[in-house]
Parts: C-alpha cells; structure tokens; sequence
C-alpha cells in the first residue's frame, strides 16, 4: 500500500483509523501482542502502510478503552501483568457472558447451533494440534456467536472490551490448559445445552469456561502478593 500523508481529508483518515483501531482490537483479542508489548506510533504506521495521524488516534483510543497504557516518552504499551487486575477482568467475564449466553440461548437458530457444534470440534483440535493460533481465533468465533445472539448489542461491546484487555494473558496462558480434559470438552457441553434450550445450564457452562482465569490470577496474585 502506498504512504499515506496527514494531508489526506479528515473523512478518509477517520476512516484509517477505524481500520487501524478495529485491526490492532483483534490483534490484542488474539494475542499477538503480549504483556508490556510495547507498540510506537511509527512502527505501527510502517506495519499498516499508513500515516501516524489514524495510528495515534487509534492508539489513543484503545488506551482510553483500558487496553494499552501510555508513556512519557508517546510511546504505548500493553499493561504489564498485574494477577489481581486480571482475576477481576476474568470475573466481569463471567458473569457477563453468562447473562449473554442466557438471553442467548432462546434465539440461537438451529443452523448457528450446528455453527457452534463444527467451532467446538476445531477448538478441540486445534488444541490438539498446539495451533494457538487457530484456537484464539476460533474460540473467539464459538463464543460471539453466543453473545451476537442475546438481542443486547451493548452488552455484547461490553463483553468484547474485556476481550480486549484480557486477550494478552489469554494468550500467555493457554498451553497450561491442554491438560485439563473436562476444560477441552466444555465447548461441546456448551453446545448441547443450548442445542437442548437449557439456559441456567448454558449459562452455568459459559461461567465454567471463562471462570479458570479468576481461579488461575487470583491464585497467582496470592503467590506474588
């Protein structure tokens, strides 16, 4: 792509960073940048092929959103680990998603369910198989198509927010889950409960499921308190 110039009318930049603030999001809910990343306004428009105006503005606005940190020096970073933090952002998970799985749960068609049967299998494997990658990706995907389905849009922008700011220690932790084999079938579980119209039950999975990271920081917050 061709350098852009700050030049360029505001729409069209607006737009830019929209792009950049949307890409650098997934890239966060996907952790491809980890713990105290740091991320320079510069590199970033190097890597897009853009100017620094929509990378600042998006940048700006992630940190507002909680996702990154500013420094003096204009240079933004991942916020460092902080196991309590983290244990909370798990929490809020929880509970939130819970309640989105139960809205949920009554309008999720027949052909989203068989969507979310097909994700179950390929998170699975993908475990299998050590694809972080590919797991991220697609746990994103089986889980959103819950929420994206409860008829509450705010609630799901809440939700993905905490994606957001939880996607970098997701992503450092992942491995230690292999060896969990119930953890490996609760997206299936998860699946026939919405499949058989049990809210409570779905909800109780979805709980389950997001709950380890309370459990996981809030142990390491004791241990390095």
């Amino acid at each position: 792509m061709a350098q852009l110039t700050e030049s360029r009318p505001v729409l069209l930049e607006a737009s830019l960073s929209e792009h950049v603030y949307q890409q650098l999001k997934w890239s966060l809910i996907a952790g491809q940048f980890r713990p105290d990343a740091k991320l320079s306004i510069r590199s970033v428009a190097k890597d897009f092929g853009t100017s620094t105006m929509p990378v600042r503005e998006a940048l700006k606005r992630l940190t507002s959103e909680r996702a990154l940190v500013s420094k003096a020096n204009r240079s933004f970073r991942v916020p460092k680990l902080d196991p309590k933090r983290v244990s909370e952002l798990f929490f809020l998970r929880a509970n939130l998603e819970g309640l989105a799985t139960e809205l949920a749960v009554p309008r999720l068609t027949s052909q989203k369910i068989d969507a979310l049967e097909q994700l179950a299998a390929q998170t699975n494997e993908d475990v299998s198989t050590g694809d972080k990658s590919g797991y991220l990706s697609n746990n994103y995907s089986f889980h959103f198509t819950i929420y994206n389905s409860a008829g509450n849009d705010e609630l799901v922008s809440i939700i993905e927010g905490l994606w957001v700011q939880s996607g970098p220690y997701l992503a450092d932790v992942v491995d230690v889950l292999e060896t969990s084999k119930e953890w490996r079938k609760l997206h299936s579980w998860i699946t026939e409960a919405i499949r058989s119209r049990s809210e409570k039950l779905a909800r109780e999975l979805i709980e389950r499921d997001i709950g380890w990271g309370t459990t996981v920081y809030s142990q390491l917050a004791r241990h390095t308190g």
